[in-house]
């Protein structure tokens, strides 16, 4: 009866466990078209389409950016509330002194998340 007992806290105790890992990192994933050859955490990404998967880590994330299952570039972010829902998926670029387009945020349609890049 106690080996019973002791079985079902270490089963209780794992469940628990199990949820709380899956609360502190999520995985989120979208396409998006990068109209523009831009540049995200150092890495030179080329217009085109590209899977966006990202592991929130409660605000900061880890973000892929993908073509087919080859990762063509990761980097840090930040998960940040925006003011609405967004209609479609949208790429925020600023362009530096050298012409150089940057990745500085991703809003996702149907979300008020938005992936924040700081560079």
């Amino acid at each position: 009866m106690k080996l019973r007992n002791n079985l079902n806290l270490v089963i209780v105790t794992i469940a628990f466990l199990l949820a709380a890992s899956a609360a502190a990192k999520t995985k989120h994933s979208d396409d998006v078209i990068i109209r523009f050859d831009a540049t995200v955490a150092g890495s030179h990404l080329a217009s085109g389409n590209y899977d966006i998967r990202w592991e929130t880590h409660s605000p900061e994330a880890t973000v892929s950016f993908l073509q087919g299952s080859k990762v063509m570039a990761t980097a840090e972010g930040k998960v940040v509330d925006g003011e609405k829902k967004y209609s479609s998926n949208e790429v925020v670029f600023e362009q530096n002194a050298d012409g150089v387009r940057v990745i500085r945020e991703i809003h996702f349609r149907g979300l008020r998340e938005i992936l924040v890049f700081n560079q």
